[in-house]
C-alpha cells in the first residue's frame, strides 16, 4: 500500500489516517512507495506518527513507483493494494495488475473512512477487484475532472 502527496494534507484527519494504516498493518504488510527522497519520506511519516505502521519504504532512489510495485510482485507479493491520490499512482498500480484505492482530493477524511469501513475488508476477503474497484476509480476520475 502507498500514500502519496496526501500526507501533507493530513493535519486535520491524521488520526483517521493512522487508524486506517494501523488496521491495514494488522492485516498485511504496508509498503510506502514514493517518488520523494528517502530522508523526506522518513521524516514526514515519522512526524505524523505513521512509521510504526510501515514495513518498508520504497523511495526515488529505488526507482519509479511502477518499478517498485513490480519488484514487490517479483518478491512474492501476490495481492497488492496501492492507495494514492494521483493518476500516476493509479497508473503505477494498474500497470502491475495491482489494485488501486483512490484517496479523493479534498475528500480525504471520507476516503479514509470508506477504506476502514469497507475497502480494507474487501481487499482482505478477495472481493475488491471488479465492480467495487471500478466504482472507486469512476469516483476518483470524476473528482479530478477526468
Amino acid at each position: 500500500m502507498e500514500m502519496g502527496k496526501e500526507i501533507r494534507r493530513l493535519r486535520n484527519d491524521r488520526g483517521l489516517t493512522q487508524e486506517a494504516l494501523a488496521a491495514a498493518h494488522d492485516q498485511a504488510d504496508v509498503v510506502v512507495v514514493s517518488s520523494a527522497n528517502p530522508e523526506a519520506v522518513r521524516e514526514e511519516w515519522r512526524r505524523f506518527g505513521l512509521l510504526p505502521h510501515v514495513d518498508l519504504l520504497c523511495t526515488q532512489e529505488m526507482g519509479s513507483k511502477a518499478y517498485c510495485i513490480r519488484r514487490l510482485k517479483e518478491k512474492g507479493y501476490e495481492a497488492i493494494l496501492m492507495c494514492g491520490d494521483a493518476p500516476g499512482d493509479e497508473q503505477a498500480a494498474l500497470t502491475n495488475q495491482a489494485l488501486y484505492y483512490p484517496i479523493l482530493v479534498n475528500r480525504e477524511e471520507e476516503s479514509w473512512r470508506r477504506f476502514l469501513d469497507e475497502g480494507l475488508k474487501r481487499f482482505v476477503n478477495g472481493a475488491y477487484a471488479g465492480m467495487y474497484q471500478q466504482s472507486l476509480l469512476d469516483a476518483f476520475h470524476t473528482n479530478l475532472g477526468l
